[in-house]
């Protein structure tokens, strides 16, 4: 196959090595909740909209709610359990945190690369 031919038309080249998962991952419960950076979600009790603002270890995140920059308020080390009980997922807060985060698009000429 040419070099100039459409990246669709060539297969992808292969990097890296598969991780192997640990007998203790493997052993975890699935995740009951989607999560993402930028994901939105609506705790149940209060009604206030939080933002998924950083994965950590230990199958717990970092909520925030209010100005990326500034945020009102921080939940940190919420366990994704708790997250799929206490709160409803809502869709992800694209315009309002990725770019707002990056101040402008990634790419410009072709359009945001979260989208």
């Amino acid at each position: 196959m040419e070099e100039n031919t459409p990246r669709a038309a060539r297969p992808a080249p292969r990097t890296g090595t598969p991780l192997k998962l640990s007998a203790v991952t493997l052993a975890l419960p699935p995740i009951r909740i989607l999560l993402g950076i930028g994901f939105t979600y609506r705790d149940k009790v209060t009604g206030e909209v939080w933002t998924l603002s950083m994965l950590r270890s230990g199958r717990n995140v970092v909520l925030v709610r209010g100005d990326m920059r500034k945020p009102d308020e921080v939940r940190d080390k919420v366990h994704v359990d708790t997250l799929a009980d206490d709160y409803e997922h809502l869709g992800c807060d694209h315009e309002n945190y990725c770019c707002t985060l990056h101040h402008e698009h990634v790419t410009p000429h072709r359009g945001c690369m979260m989208r």
